[in-house]
């Protein structure tokens, strides 16, 4: 895992040293540039496999014709090398070299439908004077790019386009309108930031020497639903989940698996520690003053799992500087989600103990139907007309009451659904998949990660996973055709999973919230930077000066009143914080 800088075509702006430095968190351990005619290449490394100077980055083939820089993993990669080493020269035991070798071998595409991963990595063709950024299926690696003159400048984060004398930071009017709208930007190509674009997930833009672009497509979602009988699906699903843990088992350094108790990082326990003879390192945090906690489900697991497990707790005198003084991590402004910063905090927290690889249970919810909107899709919600459900999904997510603006953003969600599925739940199960997972949980994930040097794998969020979760009848998902809020209806195919491997009191869990105290420290925040906001000429000009300070000082006692008060302030203040910190850059 590690953090990818570079320049492809006309390369006058010269040293890149700051822009490299800016993302060190992501490679603490080693850096590395190369530079030609057409390219600056630059990476900092974080040594996950193959710790010998051997894994250096940027790396060659042995002719030094092609070069890349690679953050990520290739889950498959000792596969692949098998298949290689007949006609090619290894001078390491890194993933990474089997994307030079792969490429030789099978060229740019080939390759990408062979392997499987997390990744994000710029491959220089010298001889072609081509060079490809490419992104993995899911999304759940970042890879930004700026066109500038007659060049693409590309970045694991976007705080190292700051570090270049010619980058000019604004804001994108249209993309912040529409992020006001939801809980992440739901663009998988565009940012906040005006003129920083992505590369999509599941797609590589090649990009000449001159700097002109084209953007191509390598994977996507699998569209037919499969007619298979439940006790077969359940055992082809488990199967690609012990295969999808099995290879996220495998470094050069210790890992740990971030147990929080509920049914998909205890899964996932269960199914690590049924594959290795020593017991697996397990870890569960708890935040100080929380108003949820889930330790003692979590010591539940891991005594029946019979885990080497580590129990930590997060106390921090003043949250709120804490936040605000790392409101750096957010990055692009992807997603505004809590998570992201308590998640840093507790890698952070991992880091102290020397782990450096950790499994997560992200994916599972998005891909499954964890989520309570899923529930549309059941008697009696399923009777209205689409158009209303989509209204009522883009409540559910947003938590944003009908107003003037409400509906467009529910005619966006509307425009953006999958049109290729008749069925309501199949256009929610892809659009989070498409849209949500990319732009919100994965980028959740790596960013808070990242920044403390810590590599997060989510096993739920393999390709061949999302694929088959994506092609299963409604029913293996949701467990009646009725709605009802005392069951756990919702994952019923991963609860009868986790039955063979969990006891009851785990996999029949619903689901909770998250660990950090986000009225508190909303309310510290806007003790503190309530002019932050209220002087911020993006959000006045979107809400009102007037309506803001009425919010500020509102105090509803319906709940509905206060998650909506809560989410609109939080979003505003995580805001006005991030365009004071990159505006000050």
């Amino acid at each position: 895992m590690c953090g990818i800088f570079g320049i492809i075509g006309k390369t006058e702006n010269g040293p890149i040293d700051k822009s490299l430095n800016a993302i060190k968190h992501r490679g603490p351990d080693d850096s590395g540039q190369y530079h030609d005619d057409n390219v600056i290449l630059g990476f900092r490394r974080l040594s996950i496999i193959d710790l010998s100077p051997q894994g250096h980055q940027p790396m060659s083939n042995e002719d030094a014709t092609v070069w890349v820089i690679f953050n990520g993993e290739i889950y498959n990669f000792q596969e692949l090398r098998k298949q290689l080493s007949i006609k090619h020269r290894w001078k390491s035991h890194t993933d990474t070299e089997v994307l030079l070798h792969g490429y030789e071998e099978w060229g740019i595409e080939r390759l990408l439908k062979k392997i499987n991963g997390m990744f994000a990595f710029c491959l220089y063709d010298q001889n072609k004077q081509l060079a490809y950024l490419v992104r993995d299926r899911i999304g759940k690696k970042p890879l930004y790019y700026w066109q500038h003159k007659k060049s693409v400048v590309f970045s694991s984060e976007t705080k190292a386009f700051f570090q270049l004398p010619d980058f000019n930071f604004q804001i994108d009017p249209e993309m912040f309108k529409l992020w006001m709208g939801f809980p992440y930007l739901p663009e998988n190509d565009r940012t906040i930031i005006k003129n920083v674009v992505k590369v999509p997930p599941a797609s590589f833009l090649t990009v000449t020497a001159d700097g002109k672009t084209q953007l191509r497509q390598y994977w996507q979602l699998p569209r037919e639903t499969l007619k298979i009988n439940f006790d077969l699906a359940q055992q082809r699903l488990e199967k690609l989940l012990i295969n999808a843990v099995n290879t996220r088992m495998v470094a050069d350094v210790p890992i740990g698996i971030l147990l929080s108790g509920g049914l998909d990082s205890s899964l996932i326990t269960a199914l690590a520690a049924k594959q290795t003879k020593s017991p697996v390192k397990t870890i569960t945090i708890a935040f100080k003053n929380s108003v949820i906690d889930e330790t003692p489900y979590a010591h539940t697991v891991a005594k029946y799992c019979r885990t080497d497990h580590i129990d930590l707790t997060l106390e921090i005198a003043d949250v709120y500087e804490e936040f605000r003084s790392h409101i750096s991590i957010y990055d692009d402004l992807s997603t505004v989600d809590s998570g992201l910063f308590s998640t840093y905090l507790l890698s952070r927290k991992i880091r102290e103990l020397g782990v450096r690889v950790v499994l997560v249970g992200e994916g599972s919810d998005e891909l499954f139907a964890g989520y309570s909107w899923f529930q549309l899709s059941q008697y009696p919600f399923r009777l209205l007309p689409d158009y209303i459900k989509t209204q009522l999904y883009y409540y559910a997510i947003e938590r944003s009451l009908p107003n003037h603006k409400f509906f467009g953003y529910s005619q966006y969600l509307h425009r953006h659904s999958d049109g290729l599925s008749y069925i309501f739940f199949k256009q929610m199960q892809r659009y989070e998949i498409k849209r949500s997972l990319p732009n919100h949980y994965c980028m959740k994930v790596d960013k808070a990660t990242m920044a403390a040097s810590i590599e997060a794998r989510a096993p739920f969020m393999d390709y061949h996973v999302a694929g088959f979760a994506n092609q299963l009848p409604v029913d293996h998902l949701l467990h009646s055709s009725f709605y009802n809020p005392k069951q756990s209806q919702e994952k019923y195919i991963i609860r009868k999973i986790a039955q063979r491997y969990l006891p009851k009191t785990i996999w029949e869990r619903k689901k909770k919230g998250g660990m950090i105290p986000v009225y508190d420290l909303l309310q510290q925040g806007l003790e503190k930077d309530r002019n932050l906001i209220l002087t911020d000429d993006y959000l006045v000009d979107f809400y009102g000066h007037n309506y803001l300070a009425r919010l500020i000082d509102a105090r509803p006692s319906l709940p509905i009143w206060r998650w909506q008060r809560e989410w609109i302030l939080w979003k505003c203040l995580v805001f006005a914080l991030w365009r004071k910190h990159f505006t000050a850059l």
